[in-house]
């Protein structure tokens, strides 16, 4: 990929180059434009360098955990122990705030690719369930888009990554385009027949890509990043150009027109302000990043930022609130050979508050696990020959005004940029759903023969044993960041008096701005939010090239 070190003219700039930056390039150079994407982060090697090895991993996070301060954060995250922490920042480069009463997890990664080097692969579609919630409930407001808006993009997806998946006919959770559905293995077939005939929910393996989050042999990057993917697909093209290291601090307006002329970026290195231009410019930075910009790109027209002028740009941010339950089962025999990946695990979608169905809480929840696919090493298991499971318990947080996000104009990152402020907490209804859903979790695990268990319980872990008892009592109740599917802050609707963007992610104050990363969300839904996020970047990419071509948008589909 072309690296360039001057400012040149492109018909799109893409900030951001994970999950939806590479989405967004590779539809959007595909549509014919000249594409540049910016990532503040340096560039990968691939391959061992990038992911390294078990064993290699496992002694650079005990030995940053002794002797560093500078991943205290991070390493908070259990994706952080599975992984090379090379893969997570630097916290102290990277600095953020937040109340003393209000903690919150900020898990990030910053190089070519982000977070979807460490993305777990799950796949699932939204339903108007989720986009169409307030109808139902009365709180906040619909998504102005409905499944069938994002469907043929869902489509493209699913075929382009070869989601697997069976097809259920569940209201509440989309079929998709799958390829075959992956196996159960016996401990999930006996909690599978406990769930459908004692509880009368509905348990199958998980909808996802088969992909490790380590490099296949012959192959630079996993197939779960968007460098092994859509960035990859993006640059055979020829339209594609990539720039690393450019922090990008605000999107220049011209006051003439109320259009984006481009980007302003801080060289990582040099530290030196530059610029680039474009006749579009996609915001896929991810969610806190992205609304950080617009905050940040303000002007005599745009006092509180681009977006700023409906007073809702920063309110409403959520994750999901999540509890982790970790269980053995002595009845049942392990099962060596199985890998915990995106389409192998288990899922039991949400049944509260649908149909017929309804709790004492708004909105709901759904479960995700896996048994006899603990990806642990032998001599750190307590538990030796009998299944080893984890059910999570993944909850919907209500979009909550006071939830949000602000300048911090007192502390700067590395690079002089006021940081984020982040003030998020969970409401009396986030409680009473995770509260609900741990209790479901745990009624199905005692059905099934499952003895519930603490990761103490579960492993040797001689070195840093009372800071994994800490992890554990975090996954009973995750703080907000700490599940890393935050979303909101910049969200889309019909009215730009009470939205950031429109319908097409587009910000009322710049329609050539588009902002199609999670910022844009209404509300967090229960499912894992990536395949969503990169539906709806599809979407807004296929806009945006169709506008550019003078086409009607609403005709265009995805390929």
């Amino acid at each position: 990929m072309e690296v360039i070190s001057k400012p040149e003219p492109y018909d799109a700039i893409v900030v951001g180059s994970g999950a939806t930056g590479g989405v967004a390039a590779w539809r959007l150079t595909e549509g014919g434009l000249r594409v540049l994407v910016l990532e503040a982060g340096p560039a990968l090697k691939g391959g061992h360098s990038t992911y390294g090895s078990q064993g290699t991993n496992m002694m650079r996070q005990v030995f940053r955990h002794f002797f560093s301060d500078r991943q205290r954060v991070q390493e908070t995250h259990p994706g952080y122990w599975e992984s090379n922490p090379d893969l997570f920042v630097d916290d102290k480069d990277n600095p953020y705030t937040h109340p003393k009463d209000q903690p919150y997890h900020w898990i990030r990664g910053r190089h070519v690719g982000g977070r979807s080097h460490t993305w777990g692969g799950v796949c699932l579609r939204f339903s108007n369930y989720e986009l169409k919630s307030s109808s139902r409930d009365g709180w906040g407001e619909d998504w102005p888009i409905s499944t069938e808006d994002l469907s043929p993009h869902y489509e493209g997806l699913e075929r382009f990554f070869a989601v697997h998946g069976s097809r259920e006919g569940l209201e509440q959770l989309p079929d998709g385009a799958f390829v075959e559905a992956r196996p159960l293995t016996s401990g999930e077939q006996v909690m599978k027949k406990v769930v459908e005939e004692k509880f009368g929910r509905r348990m199958f393996i998980s909808r996802g890509i088969r992909a490790r989050r380590h490099h296949e042999k012959g192959e630079k990057f996993t197939k779960l990043s968007s460098p092994g993917t859509t960035l990859a697909a993006a640059n055979a093209t020829g339209r594609l150009t990539l720039q690393t290291d450019a922090v990008v601090s605000r999107v220049l307006v011209d006051p003439n027109t109320g259009m984006a002329s481009g980007v302003e970026y801080v060289d990582r290195e040099s530290g030196e302000r530059r610029e680039a231009r474009a006749k579009l410019v996609f915001l896929c930075a991810s969610t806190i990043e992205s609304v950080r910009i617009l905050m940040s790109s303000k002007d005599a027209n745009h006092p509180e930022g681009l977006g700023g002028a409906s007073g809702v740009l920063g309110r409403g941010l959520m994750d999901h609130i999540s509890s982790n339950n970790w269980f053995f089962m002595p009845d049942v025999p392990d099962e060596p050979g199985h890998e915990l990946l995106g389409s192998d695990s288990i899922l039991i979608p949400r049944w509260v508050n649908v149909g017929s169905d309804k709790q004492p809480f708004m909105r709901g929840f759904g479960m995700w696990g896996g048994i006899q696919r603990m990806p642990i090493p032998g001599f750190l298991r307590r538990k030796r020959g009998i299944a080893l499971g984890f059910l999570c318990a993944m909850g919907e947080a209500l979009p909550n005004p006071d939830s949000r996000l602000v300048l911090d104009e007192n502390v700067k990152d590395r690079w002089g940029l006021p940081v984020p402020h982040l003030a998020c907490r969970w409401m009396e209804n986030d409680l009473a759903v995770a509260k609900a859903g741990r209790e479901a979790a745990i009624e199905m695990i005692t059905a099934a023969g499952g003895v519930m268990a603490t990761l103490p319980d579960l492993l040797h872990t001689p070195l840093i044993g009372e800071f994994m008892k800490g992890l554990d009592d975090l996954s009973n109740r995750s703080p907000p960041g700490l599940f890393v599917h935050e979303v909101g802050g910049a969200r889309m609707g019909s009215n730009p008096k009470s939205s950031v963007v429109d319908p097409h992610c587009r910000v009322w104050d710049a329609p050539n701005v588009y902002v199609t990363d999670g910022a844009c969300w209404v509300s967090s839904g229960w499912q894992n939010p990536t395949l969503t996020e990169m539906a709806i970047t599809a979407r807004a990419a296929a806009h945006a090239v169709a506008t550019l071509r003078g086409e009607e948008p609403a005709k265009v589909v995805a390929a």
